[in-house]
């Protein structure tokens, strides 16, 4: 390390949600960062506007969710329609991870809170209108130089950088990391409207060969309208006040609607050929771009951050070695890659002009509705991936009940605690590592991992749960449960497995003390 340069564990390039969350999530850990942002303060373009409940999941992480929720419009559905047929409804009932499945938000409102979550942690550095202009990475950290509001460039030094700096990221293009997918031949105008009329909550998709379009109510009576442009239509042309406003109408729109924002967008489906070079990583947008019928963009960066915060922060505190973080890409990169498939799904569903295809697409869903078990889950939202990593850091090692929940996300029911209330389970899981006693509230559940130094080593929170647990996971036996900070199942194991468990553990962490910076 250079002693003469100002030093900061982790620098984030870009201060959207992702780099937002991710700072947020640092400094839950105690660790110090900088994020430089060159625009002169947060977007003001509310450019993503779903979150999911994984997404809120995350935001409970960072201890910001009950702000958070304060501003969403809360537990929609979703209708896809064809003229006047109801083609399929999701209206989630079941809420696997603690909440609804769907929501809207106002991004710069949910940027604003997550910069605000940041006075929390006094190591965190905020810079806006602070450009990244290069970096040089060796095995000791990177140099990053940055330049200011007024000309200057300067040079700090870090551990890691961060590329959350969007889809035509500086970093990604200084690393040479190339983006494979496609781009879809299609351009759809997007609007953005204020005191819609209209106090349903429900997204509407107008599965219409004529044309296409989608609207999405958001929360402070706002509204979201897409409609595909057709072949030989001009961007100019159709954003034309008296256009906007006609294609609003078609679809039951208001006849004067207030608009604040239009633009034409081209959708892609991307993913970067790696997540990681060295000690620098990509997130959010740098790493993937998706359509957006799923909602999942922002979604996906979110994830992207609570994955790689924690294996940072064990791997910055000597916990483990730093060949945990190749995880990251590893995890990261095959789920993105369901979600955009996810995402492309929903886009054949809605955008086909052929009327041939939309007859035949038609039929396929009215067959759907036909059988019980089908239609159920679609309402459900069954269609949508699980989170689950197949590949990665977990251990399937101990029964075949712990092969099937490696690598899955712990559902979060409610848990009653003794004073009477009932609260989220991970609010009683912390920040790190959880070790769970299902089936076993003895006093003395953990007496016999309490030799173990791997525990005491990652602050690891225990918590001994009963029946509740068991509407959520196939628990009949008294067995430990270990949960990674990001709420994934590491592994199972029963209590006489404790000790080889514990070793393996160890084993694949690694880990040193930390070097001198």
């Amino acid at each position: 390390m250079n002693a003469a340069l100002p030093y900061f564990s982790v620098v984030i390039v870009g201060a959207g949600p992702t780099g937002l969350a991710m700072g947020n999530l640092l400094g839950i850990y105690g660790l110090d960062a900088l994020l430089i942002e060159r625009n002169a303060a947060l977007s003001d373009c509310p450019r993503a506007i779903s979150l999911d409940d994984e997404g809120l999941r995350v935001c409970q992480a960072i201890g910001l969710v009950e702000t958070v929720q304060a501003d969403l419009l809360y537990d929609l559905e979703a209708h896809y329609l064809s003229g006047n047929r109801l083609l399929a409804r999701v209206a989630p009932s079941r809420q696997r991870n603690g909440y609804p499945l769907i929501s809207t938000f106002h991004q710069p409102t949910f940027e604003a809170t997550l910069l605000e979550g940041l006075k929390r942690f006094p190591a965190t550095s905020v810079q806006f209108g602070h450009s990244l202009e290069s970096f040089t990475q060796c095995d000791q950290g990177v140099i990053v130089s940055v330049r200011d509001p007024g000309g200057e460039v300067y040079q700090v030094e870090c551990s890691y950088l961060l590329a959350c700096d969007g889809a035509k990221s500086v970093v990604r293009a200084g690393l040479k990391i190339s983006m494979r997918g496609t781009t879809y031949a299609q351009k759809w105008l997007v609007i953005d409207s204020l005191e819609d009329p209209d106090t349903s909550t429900t997204v509407r998709f107008f599965c219409d060969a004529a044309r296409p379009a989608v609207t999405v109510p958001s929360p402070g009576r706002r509204r979201r309208w897409e409609f595909m442009l057709l072949p030989g239509e001009q961007e100019a042309e159709i954003a034309r006040p008296e256009n906007i406003c006609a294609l609003i109408r078609r679809v039951g729109g208001p006849p004067l609607p207030r608009i604040v924002r239009s633009a034409v967008y081209t959708f892609h489906a991307a993913l970067a050929e790696t997540f990681q070079q060295g000690r620098v990583f990509l997130l959010g947008d740098a790493a993937h771009l998706m359509p957006p019928f799923g909602g999942q963009g922002l979604n996906s960066g979110l994830r992207d951050a609570h994955n790689l915060s924690w294996k940072l922060w064990l791997v910055l505190q000597g916990l483990a070695d730093p060949a945990l973080l190749a995880s990251y890409t590893l995890e990261r990169k095959a789920h993105t890659r369901q979600m955009i498939n996810f995402s492309r799904f929903l886009g054949s569903v809605v955008m086909p002009t052929v009327r041939p295809v939309a007859v035949v697409r038609d039929a396929l869903f009215r067959l759907v509705n036909l059988l019980p078990r089908a239609r159920v889950s679609l309402s459900e939202g069954g269609i949508k991936p699980q989170p689950r990593y197949k590949q990665g850091f977990f251990s399937r090692a101990g029964s075949p009940l712990g092969a099937r929940l490696a690598g899955l996300m712990l559902p979060q029911p409610q848990i009653s605690v003794p004073d009477g209330r009932r609260v989220l389970l991970d609010d009683l899981l912390g920040p790190g590592f959880a070790l769970l006693r299902v089936n076993n509230i003895n006093p003395q559940a953990f007496a016999d991992i309490e030799q173990q130094g791997i525990w005491r080593k990652l602050q690891t929170r225990r918590l001994a749960v009963g029946g509740t647990i068991r509407t959520a996971l196939p628990f009949r036996q008294d067995l430990y449960v270990l949960v990674r900070p990001d709420r994934y199942i590491y592994g199972v194991f029963r209590p006489e497995q404790a000790t080889g468990f514990a070793h393996d553990l160890e084993q694949k962490l690694g880990g040193s003390p930390p070097g001198e910076h």
